[in-house]
C-alpha cells in the first residue's frame, strides 16, 4: 500500500497529445479525457511511462550507472526497483547483468522479478486552461469543479496552500467571474468591468485578495526559478469561471490541428492521409499525484522516503509526454514538491 502523496506540477511548453485513439466525431485523434466532465487529463499509465523514460534516459546517460547493473543499490538498478521489473528494452547481456542482483540467494536459479514497483501515479488533472484575452495576451482560468477537486487531492498530499481552501468556495453567477484586483485582462467600463475571453464577455463579479495569495502561491512553487515573466502574470491573471463555461472552454478551444502526408508522386496529398489531431495548449498548468511506498518484498527493501529521494533526484526539468515527440509536441516542465512546497 502506499504510504504518501506528493504532488508533480506539469506545465505545458508546447502543445500536448495525450491521445485516446481514433474517434468517428469532428477530431479524427482526440486527447484523453475524464469521462464524467470531458476535462482533459493525461492516464498516469501515459503519465509514468514517460518519466520513468526520462529518468532511464538520464541515468542511463550517466557513465558510471550506464546498464552496468553493478549492485541493488546502484541508480540504474534502482529504477527497477522504483517503476517495476522490465528489462524489455535490454541487451541479452545486461538482461543477465540486472536479472543476476533479483537471485534468490537461498535458491539457485530463481529470480525475484515479479513484484509492483514502489512508485504510483494518479492521472494529471487540469488545474488551470490558457485562453486567448482581448487584454493582456491570455488569462489562465479555471472553475470551482478543479479547484475543489485540488482541495481533496491536496489533503491527501498533506500540503497547505495559501488561501485555496476559500477561493475553491467562492460562489459565482452565470457568466460572471473571479480575477485579481492586479489583473492585465480586466476592461474597465462605465456599467463595470468585464473580461472578454475569446469572443465571450465575462463581468467581473468581484476581485478577491484570497485568489492573488493562491497566484503567488503558484509562482512561487510550481515554476522554476529565474522565470520572473511567468511568474509575475501567474500571480494576477487567473480567472475563475462557472464550471460550464470552463467546461466549454477546454472543450471547444483547444488546438485542433489538420495533418497531411504527401505523395511524392503526384505532389498531392495520399489516399487517406487528411487526418485531425486535437492538442491541450501551450501554457496548461496540470498536477498529478506521486504516490511512494516501500519496496515490496520482505528483506532489504528500499524504504519510501528513499524511493521518494530517488525519483525527486533524477527526475529531469523537462520532460516529453505524449505523441509526435519528433514535431516537438508534448514539452513540460515538472515540479515535485514537499510539504512545505518547493523540492
Amino acid at each position: 500500500m502506499y504510504r504518501k502523496a506528493t504532488p508533480l506540477f506539469l506545465i505545458c511548453q508546447s502543445p500536448l497529445h495525450a491521445g485516446s485513439g481514433s474517434e468517428l466525431g469532428i477530431v479524427d485523434l482526440p486527447i484523453q479525457r475524464e469521462r464524467h466532465t470531458s476535462f482533459p487529463k493525461i492516464e498516469s499509465s501515459s503519465l509514468k511511462g514517460a518519466i520513468r523514460e526520462a529518468i532511464e534516459r538520464k541515468v542511463y546517460n550517466n557513465p558510471e550507472t550506464n546498464k552496468t547493473f553493478k549492485s541493488l543499490d546502484a541508480n540504474d538498478t534502482k529504477i527497477h526497483r522504483a517503476f517495476g521489473y522490465d528489462e524489455g528494452s535490454l541487451k541479452d547481456s545486461e538482461k543477465k547483468a540486472l536479472k543476476d542482483l533479483f537471485e534468490n540467494k537461498n535458491k539457485k536459479g530463481e529470480y525475484a522479478t515479479d513484484f509492483a514497483g514502489a512508485l504510483g501515479f494518479t492521472d494529471a488533472r487540469l488545474l488551470f486552461f490558457p485562453v486567448k484575452s482581448m487584454k493582456g495576451v491570455f488569462a489562465w482560468v479555471t472553475c470551482p469543479k478543479s479547484l475543489k477537486q485540488f482541495v481533496e487531492d491536496m489533503k491527501m498530499a498533506k500540503l497547505q496552500i495559501a488561501a485555496l481552501e476559500e477561493v475553491a468556495n467562492f460562489s459565482l453567477k452565470e457568466h460572471s467571474c473571479i480575477t485579481t484586483s492586479q489583473a492585465e485582462v480586466i476592461l474597465k467600463g462605465d456599467k463595470g468591468s468585464n473580461v472578454i475571453l475569446e469572443e465571450y464577455t465575462f463581468n467581473v463579479s468581484e476581485v478577491k485578495v484570497e485568489l492573488e495569495n493562491l497566484g503567488k502561491w503558484l509562482a512561487d512553487n510550481i515554476l522554476h526559478e529565474g522565470n520572473q515573466v511567468w511568474a509575475e502574470k501567474l500571480a494576477k491573471d487567473i480567472i475563475i469561471l462557472p464550471n460550464d463555461d470552463f467546461k466549454d472552454f477546454v472543450n471547444l478551444s483547444t488546438e485542433v490541428i489538420t495533418r497531411t502526408k504527401i505523395d511524392n508522386s503526384t505532389g498531392t496529398v495520399a489516399t487517406g492521409a487528411l487526418f485531425t489531431e486535437e492538442y491541450l495548449p501551450a501554457e496548461s498548468i496540470m498536477y498529478s499525484l506521486v504516490l511512494t511506498a516501500a519496496e515490496f518484498k520482505a528483506e532489504d527493501r528500499i524504504e519510501e522516503g528513499s524511493i521518494r529521494n530517488f525519483f525527486n533526484e533524477n527526475l529531469p526539468p523537462i520532460v516529453q509526454i505524449g505523441g509526435n515527440a519528433t514535431l516537438g509536441k508534448g514539452i513540460v516542465t515538472t515540479k515535485f514538491l514537499n510539504e512545505n512546497g518547493r523540492n
